[in-house]
Formats: structure tokens, C-alpha cells, sequence
């Protein structure tokens, strides 16, 4: 661990104080200070500033790198491969004093859209910060931020201690003096040193961490060093449920960011030149170390020149609206010829290769930063791909920045298997502006698969998520509950998991079961009775006398967890090796626990909300949106439209090696059929519960004769009674039909394991509501709509998706007119989405068919797209009033994957040509209701999409089929209407 100096300028603070560790063998320095000012300062740079003169230091070999080779900017055309120095090189004292005074001008807006928000936001910011927590900026600058939030924690939070990280001691002291002059209630730790030095030593902290990433540094940083930077904040520095504000600016129009980085002032200009001018002092400096002169910043003593002559380069910069990034670089007025001092060329020659003079032509530039503008669902997208769960966002009143809080969560899954580092750059670009998508253009589609076989990592992830529900959220005293009478006690599944993969895993590796092997006897399949009658269910496995231990049952889940891991080791490299029909069993218990992660949560969110354990802390917005505009999107149809697996055929590939590239999928997937289809329209958005309430409001107002019991059966099982005992929950009045009209004058809120927001209040009004497929047809019905049917759903879905990809795509490179004179992008509703794709594609010589269609993952749906636990509750739909929508969006905002599943007018009946899986042959077939009532009243019905808890395998296979009893209330099942087009 490194060493650190540590000055404790005498505490005068009410707050305890609790440093960050810095080593066993750490000196420790006490010096004094101004009396009526105390903090502490904690210098981290004594461990890594070499003793050795002769040594390099880290930042002029950054310098000496960036200088002799050549940076690629990605989507920068111009400069392609371009000269630099560190961005860092830009805040010496000077810098940052010139930096200070852009913050003033009329034209930087960011300074003044921040201090907006943190105006206008601070109560709700405060609310996110705990009393007795640490609070680390990132760099503190010249305070005018900072104090906003430390007068508000100052004043409403005890026990806060505030630490300010920067590489540069003297502002550092600065900072430090000013505020802790003037907060008593709150302790000053000044922290000298870069991030990687200092914030490792907070992991070791067991006090709740905020860290602050204030301004719009991130935006310095490309894709991947944002998300590498992020995630390692979250994994050196934070605990579970610790934050991270980050603070970002967003797209806008272009000639406001010019304006910004060009003020006429000149200021800018001087602030970037000031870098060629930090460059000289720290190339003189170690130069005249080398010379063994004492003389530093004397040129004339020292015996070296100046490297660069200021007069002879100027600043320019430039915003590419197509990748969202404002690029700042240093040109050569004039040729300029760099030399390195005679004294560090033998180092600069080691470092790099030779030390010859550097020659710039006129017009060549160096490469100085970027500040990169994000898109909708750009905070979502580093989220997941840093491992961390987006919370709120606060924006100014022109929406032009924003501050982002993110937490660290028990856990995290995979992100989509598409994000990769070349794709990573485009986010905030154009398809950003289809909300967030993060995809290849046009020209390489070929969208990635996921591996057939679920990997040791995937495995291990899925584990962690049903361990932090099954013995965190859910209390041990709670595991006999039934919370559903329809349903067995959550004991059962902590058993059933295992059983079940255990079953698999013994045909797989063709091994004795698991001991105790009674348990693949008790744990085999559960029970789902049907809702009108319950002594009608399929078979299910008989029910033992008394439930095993807890602890029994945990070992047994252990030694089948170690049972798949080796398997999967054997086939680690090379996983085509595997047999077909082994992998599918494996692959088949991945999936099999994936889905009863959903049925375990739907349960928890039946239990009383006060006696589940919440998994991570959340404030819910207040409901100050407006409510979506009604949008719908109009679609042609065709002929012979495929749906489903086209060649996963099990019987065929038993006992063969596992094809490369393959795709599982269960059998009601299967076989692949086209069915014909009508045109039709559907709505861009799911009703949400304040539509929904709105509409309970209107039954009981228009039909004042309608009986009771019927305007009860229309409230939602996902709602609960705020203003009554919490364990007094609506389910209770179900029971006995006793509801009067009077059930709607109480407050509703939403049930979710982190609260129960209120519809009434707060950001749950627009959230889908989760209700019943009869439920959403008493809707529908209500609307003069109705369900779409399973077909429509995915065709929407699938050809929406992509249409929007490459739409933005074109429309952003200047391609519109490839689109024709009627596009949608001068009126959605003038043409189909699907026939429009159709053009876009015949440019390319192929067809949505031929592409897309056969591919069983949607790779183009929004990386923002709520599955995968990236939220523990709904997230809003769309406020973006359709009106003001980006001239680069040919398309209404929609959303299809993520939030619920999507109930659809479709009964559950299998494909043409269907066979029951030999492996699981009642997975299906024990469900397909019979023939005779095809068409009238059926039990179960298809729902399609992908609930907040959905793996993000199953949410991206559009081929998957999942099915519920239409009065079954509890699923995170919500739906959208749908319509003919005359």
C-alpha cells in the first residue's frame, strides 16, 4: 500500500472525522496553520514521486508519448491520426485561473445550467446524502458548486465529512480554508494526489460514500475510459448502495456548443494555449535537472529554450454533431520546427525511439481534448455498462445539462454482448438520439449472438441475483409464506432451482444425481393451478411433510452450482466441442432460474411492503412531468411474415456437437412459420397507472348501477392502499368481494421492493401498470380498442427497432434523400414503419427477411431498455412531447422491450408442426389449452417483451413465447391498445 504524508491542520469540526487509510508505515507530519481555520491534509504523491531525479516523471512521458505518436479520434474525419498532449496539461495554476473566468462568460453556459440545478435540486440532492456518510470530490476547483451542496449538508445532515482529491496542493489549501471557515457541522480532509492513488483507500471505509463528478469532466474522456473510469470508482471505492454524481452535458443545438468553446473574448483560446505553456515549464524544468542547474523557470540560467513558440500556433476546435463531440486542438499558424532539449534526449529516445526534431507544417495540429455531449439514455447506457444502476437525473429548466446520481447494487448482470469498444464511441452520436442505441452502421449488420451456452461469469452473475432475492430481500422468517395461494411457499423454489438444473446436469454429464437425490423428488416441478378451479393442475412434484433446514438446502444449491461449473470448465475454450443435447440442458437450467427469478419477485411484491428488506435506497421523483402525448405508429403488414426458431430443431440435433454459432430456444418457439397479416396501428407507449386510474374513475362515474364486485376486480393486484395499515393490502378485500366505489377514494401506490410510490404524487403515475390480461381488456374495451395479437407485438417490435437504428443512421449522414419525398420523418403517420424499413434496406440489396427477421436476437432495441434488474421498479414512459422532436428522428419515441411484459389478444397454441421437447415435454404442452375453445375463451394468453427483472437473454430473443392464465393478476405484465388501419 502506498505511503502517504499527512498534515492534520488542527480540527475545529463537530464531525467526527474518518480518513481514508493510508498505509501502516504512512508518516504522519503535523504542521500549524492559520488558527481559525482546521482541516486535515492527506498528500498521496510522496509514494510516487521517485527519490531518483533522473527518472522520468509520469506526466512528461504522457507529454513525450502523445508528441512522437499518433492519437486515432474516432468518427473525426478530418484527424483521423493526429499528434496530442494530456488533457490534464491544460489545469497548471494558470490554467485553472483562465478556466475559472470562462466559467463566467455569458457564452460558457455549462457553469450556469449546473448552478441551476443545484439551486433548484438541492433538497431533493440532500435527500440522497445520509447523515454521518463521507461525501469525495473529484477535483473542487474554485468552489462555486461545491458550496451550493455543502451549505445544504451543513445545514440538514450531521456527521458529514467532506473530501476534496486534487493533484494540486495549493488550491487544494485554498479550497480547504474557505469552507472549513465557514461549516462547522461538517469535517475537511484536503486529499493531494490523482484518483487512482487515493480512492482505493476508501474501500476499506464501512460508512456510506458519495463520490462527486461534478462540471462535465467526464465528458473529457471517450466511451470506454467514461465507463473504465466509472467502474473503477465503483469497484476500488464503493460499498453496495455507496453514489456517484456525475455531472453531464447534453446534445444540443450545435450553435450553442460553438459558442461555448469560441467566446469572442478570446479566453478559451488562452486557456488552451496555456497547455503548450504548462509543456515548456515541465520539459524546462526536468531538463535543467538533467543539467544539474538549480535555476528553475529560468530559461536564461538554465541553458534551455522554450519548445514551443506560442506565437507560432493558435487554437481551433470544432463540434461534429454527428458523434456529439467538441474537439479542441492547438495549430501551427506557420512550420514550426520542436525540439527536445539536448539534455532529456537520451530519455525522450528511450521512451520513444529517437529524440529528432519535430517538425510541424502549417495547419498541422496537435490534439488537445474533447468534450463529448450525451444523448437520451446516454446515463443509462454507462450505468449498465459500469456496472452501476442509474437513480435520478435533475436537469435545468432548458434541459441543457443535467447531474446523474448512480448507485453501486448488490448486483449487476451482463450487459448486452453488442457494446463493444468501437461501438461504444457512437453513443452519444446519432443512433444516441434513437434513444441510446449503441449498434454498428448499416453497412455491417450482423448482429452479435450470444454464446449457446451460458459462461462461468453469466452463471455466477444469475447466482448472485437469485441469492440477493431469495436471502436479503426476502426475511428467513418469511420462507414458509405463501404470499399467492397459487403458488408454494418460497421455500420450495430455493429447492426447486437446484433440483431442476440438478435433473439436467445428471442426463448432461450422464453422473448420479445430486445427494440428498430425494430432493430432485420434492423439488421437481411446481404447481399452477388454474385460477377458476384449483383442483385443475398439471402433474407436480408431491409435497414433502415438512420442508428441509434452511441450511440443508443451501448446502445442496452449492454442490449443484459446483457440479455446472465444472461441466462448464470442460468446455471453456472450446464450447462447440460440447453435444448438442448436453449444452441444451444446460443452457435450459440457465433459462429455467432466469424465469424464476420473475416468479419469485411477483411473489415478494404480494407480501406486506413493511416486512420485505430493501436491496438499495430510493427517493422517487415527484410527479411533475406531464403526462405522454397519445402517439401511435402505423404498420402495412404483408405476407408470409416469418415468426419464430428457424433451426433449432431438437430432435435433430440430439447426440451431435453443438453447431457453431447456435441459438437455443424452448419448443413452443419452433418450427419457424409465416403468417399473414393486416395492416394496422399501435400505440407507442404502454397505458400507464395514472391512465388506468383514470379510467376506474370513469366506470364508477358512468355506471353508478355497475356492481361492486366488478369495479374491484378491476383494481390491480400491483397496487396497495398507502393510507392504511401496510399490512392491510387490497388482496385482503378480494377475498371476501366486499368493495364499494369507495375502494377508489384512497391513495394507491405502487408495489416494488425498494417503496410504494404513489400514483397520485410521484413519477409511479407514469409508469405501466401492471394488471391482468382481463384487466387490460376491460380496458381496451373502455378505449374502443383493443389487444394487439402475439404477431403484431413482434412485428412491431422487431422491424420498430431496427427502422429507428438506421433511420438515424441516414438522416444524420446526410442520406435522407436515399428515403424519398414522403418520409416519416416529415409525418410519422403518413407512412408504415415496416414498409419504410423496407425501403431503407432495398438500398442496401437486401430485405428486413433476409436480415433481421430470421435473427432471433433483437441487438437494436434501446441500450436503455429497463431489463436485467437495470432498475428494481418501472421506469416513467416517454414525456417527450411529440412535437418537439428532434429534426434527426424520423420516428415518435416508443417503447417496446423492458418495464412489463405485454399481454396480447393471442391464446396460447403452439406453431404449425409443433413437438413437445423430448428433454421438458410438459414445459409447453401441459399449458396449450384445448382446441374446442380456440376462439372464445381460452385460459392462457401470450405476452410478449420483458419485464425490469427479465435476463437480458430472454428479453433479447424475440422468438421467445411467454404465456400466463388471463386473470392471473400478479405478473409484471402491463399491454398497449392496438387498432386496424382503415
Amino acid at each position: 500500500m502506498n505511503m502517504a504524508a499527512v498534515a492534520d491542520i488542527d480540527f475545529t469540526s463537530k464531525a467526527k472525522l474518518q480518513a481514508p487509510s493510508t498505509g501502516e508505515n504512512a508518516s504522519v507530519l503535523k504542521q500549524s496553520d492559520d488558527t481559525s481555520v482546521h482541516y486535515q491534509f492527506i498528500d498521496y504523491r510522496s509514494s510516487s514521486s521517485p527519490d531518483d531525479c533522473s527518472v522520468m516523471p509520469p506526466l512528461l512521458k504522457e507529454i513525450v508519448t502523445g508528441l512522437t505518436s499518433y492519437k486515432e479520434l474516432p468518427g473525426d474525419a478530418a484527424t483521423h491520426k493526429i499528434r496530442s498532449l494530456p488533457t490534464v496539461i491544460l489545469y497548471d495554476d494558470n490554467g485553472l485561473d483562465l478556466f475559472d473566468r470562462i466559467t463566467y462568460l455569458p457564452e460558457y453556459y455549462l457553469t450556469a445550467c449546473e448552478i441551476e440545478v443545484l439551486e433548484s435540486k438541492i433538497q431533493e440532492i440532500v435527500a440522497e446524502i445520509p447523515s454521518n456518510s463521507d461525501v469525495i470530490e473529484l477535483g473542487c476547483g474554485s468552489l462555486r458548486k461545491t458550496k451550493l451542496l455543502l451549505d445544504a449538508l451543513n445545514k440538514h445532515q450531521t456527521g458529514v465529512t467532506y473530501y476534496a482529491i486534487d493533484v494540486m496542493p495549493q488550491p487544494l489549501h485554498e479550497s480547504m480554508k474557505q469552507l472549513a471557515r465557514r461549516l462547522s457541522n461538517i469535517s475537511f480532509v484536503a486529499l493531494c494526489g490523482t484518483y487512482d492513488e487515493v480512492l482505493v483507500h476508501f474501500k476499506q471505509s464501512t460508512r456510506r460514500k458519495t463520490v462527486l463528478w461534478l462540471g462535465s469532466s467526464i465528458g473529457n474522456l471517450s466511451a470506454k475510459s467514461a465507463i473504465d473510469m466509472l467502474s473503477g470508482i465503483a469497484t476500488n471505492a464503493l460499498a453496495v448502495n455507496d453514489a456517484v454524481i456525475v455531472g453531464m452535458d447534453k446534445q444540443k443545438d450545435p450553435a450553442i456548443i460553438i459558442d461555448a468553446y469560441h467566446d469572442p473574448q478570446g479566453m478559451t483560446a488562452r486557456f488552451e494555449l496555456n497547455a503548450l505553456a504548462h509543456a515548456n515549464n515541465i520539459v524546462s524544468e526536468f531538463a535543467a535537472q538533467q543539467s544539474g542547474l538549480l535555476a528553475e523557470n529560468d530559461q536564461k540560467n538554465s541553458g534551455t529554450q522554450s519548445m514551443f513558440d506560442l506565437d507560432k500556433f493558435k487554437y481551433v476546435g470544432g463540434y461534429d454533431a454527428n458523434i456529439g463531440r467538441h474537439s479542441a486542438y492547438l495549430e501551427a499558424k506557420m512550420d514550426a520546427t520542436v525540439q527536445w532539449p539536448q539534455s532529456i534526449a537520451p530519455q525522450v529516445k528511450e521512451l520513444c525511439g529517437d529524440s529528432d526534431d519535430m517538425v510541424f507544417k502549417r495547419g498541422d495540429r496537435i490534439y488537445i481534448e474533447s468534450s463529448h455531449k450525451y444523448g437520451e439514455g446516454a446515463a443509462e447506457t454507462i450505468a449498465r455498462a459500469s456496472r452501476l444502476m442509474h437513480i435520478a437525473e435533475w436537469s435545468d429548466s432548458r434541459n441543457y445539462y443535467s447531474l446523474n446520481l448512480f448507485r453501486k447494487p448488490l448486483f449487476s448482470m451482463t450487459p448486452s454482448l453488442a457494446i463493444d469498444s468501437a461501438s461504444l464511441d457512437k453513443w452519444s452520436g446519432p443512433i444516441a438520439r434513437a434513444k441510446g442505441i449503441l449498434q454498428l452502421p448499416p453497412s455491417t449488420i450482423a448482429p452479435a449472438q450470444f454464446p449457446a451456452i451460458p459462461n462461468a461469469k453469466e452463471w455466477r452473475e444469475l447466482w448472485s441475483v437469485w441469492d440477493a432475492l431469495t436471502l436479503h430481500i426476502i426475511p428467513h422468517s418469511k420462507l414458509l409464506d405463501r404470499p399467492i395461494d397459487l403458488r408454494h411457499p418460497f421455500i420450495f423454489y430455493l429447492g426447486h432451482i437446484p433440483a431442476f438444473a440438478d435433473i439436467h446436469m445428471t442426463a448432461a454429464d450422464l453422473a448420479p444425481l445430486t445427494e440428498p437425490s430425494v430432493y430432485a423428488q420434492w423439488f421437481e416441478r411446481g404447481i399452477d393451478p388454474n385460477i377458476e378451479d384449483s383442483t385443475i393442475c398439471h402433474s407436480h412434484s408431491e409435497i414433502p411433510k415438512d420442508w428441509p433446514p434452511l441450511d440443508e438446502v443451501l448446502a445442496y444449491r452449492d454442490r449443484v452450482r459446483k457440479r455446472i461449473l465444472a461441466w462448464l470448465g470442460s468446455y471453456a475454450e472450446y464450447p462447440e466441442q460440447a453435444a448438442a443435447d448436453a449444452a441444451r440442458h444446460i443452457w435450459m437450467s440457465f433459462e429455467h432460474e432466469a424465469m424464476h427469478i420473475e416468479t419469485l419477485l411477483y411473489m415478494v411484491l404480494q407480501m406486506p411492503p413493511s416486512t420485505i428488506n430493501p436491496p438499495i435506497s430510493i427517493h422517487f421523483a415527484l410527479q411533475n412531468a406531464q403526462r405522454p402525448k397519445e402517439q401511435w405508429i402505423k404498420y402495412a403488414g404483408g405476407r408470409r411474415i416469418p415468426f419464430g426458431l428457424s433451426d433449432d430443431n431438437e430432435h435433430l440435433l440430439q447426440s451431435q456437437k453443438l453447431p457453431p454459432h447456435h441459438v437455443f430456444g424452448w419448443d413452443n418457439e419452433s418450427p419457424q412459420t409465416k403468417i399473414d397479416m393486416k395492416p394496422f396501428i399501435i400505440r407507442t407507449q404502454p397505458v400507464t397507472n395514472g391512465e388506468y386510474m383514470d379510467f376506474l374513475h370513469a366506470i364508477v362515474a358512468s355506471s353508478s348501477k355497475m356492481p361492486t364486485v366488478e369495479i374491484g376486480e378491476l383494481i390491480p393486484l400491483s397496487w396497495v392502499k398507502l393510507d392504511s395499515d401496510p399490512a392491510s393490502v387490497i388482496e385482503s378485500a378480494s377475498h371476501t368481494g366486499n368493495y364499494t366505489t369507495e375502494l377508489l377514494e384512497y391513495e394507491y401506490g405502487v408495489r416494488t421492493v425498494v417503496g410504494t410510490p404513489s400514483i397520485s404524487s410521484t413519477e409511479a403515475s407514469l409508469w405501466p401498470v401492471f394488471v391482468s390480461q382481463k384487466q387490460a381488456h376491460a380496458y381496451a374495451h373502455w378505449r374502443g380498442k383493443r389487444l394487439p395479437s402475439e404477431q403484431e407485438w413482434t412485428h412491431s417490435a422487431r422491424t420498430y427497432h431496427l427502422a429507428r437504428a438506421l433511420s438515424s443512421l441516414y438522416l444524420a449522414s446526410s442520406k435522407s434523400h436515399l428515403l424519398g419525398t414522403s418520409t416519416l420523418a416529415e409525418d410519422s403517420t403518413q407512412q408504415p414503419i415496416d414498409s419504410y424499413l423496407e425501403k431503407m434496406l432495398a438500398e442496401q440489396g437486401t430485405t428486413a427477411e433476409e436480415q433481421v427477421m430470421q435473427h432471433p436476437f433483437d441487438m437494436y432495441i434501446p441500450s436503455d431498455a429497463n431489463v436485467g434488474f437495470a432498475h428494481w421498479h418501472p421506469m416513467p414512459v416517454s414525456t417527450k412531447d411529440p412535437n418537439t422532436r428532434n429534426t434527426n428522428e424520423a420516428f415518435p419515441e416508443a417503447t417496446f422491450i423492458g418495464n412489463g411484459w405485454e399481454w396480447t389478444a393471442t391464446q396460447f397454441y403452439p406453431y404449425e408442426g409443433f413437438k413437445a421437447s423430448p428433454m421438458y415435454p410438459g414445459y409447453s404442452a401441459d399449458f396449450f389449452d384445448p382446441q374446442d375453445i380456440a376462439n372464445t375463451d381460452s385460459v392462457h394468453y401470450v405476452v410478449k417483451g420483458g419485464s425490469y427483472v427479465t435476463h437480458l437473454r430472454i428479453a433479447q430473443r424475440q422468438t421467445f413465447r411467454n404465456w400466463y392464465q388471463r386473470g392471473y393478476p400478479y405478473v409484471l405484465a402491463t399491454f398497449r391498445l392496438c387498432d386496424q388501419d382503415e
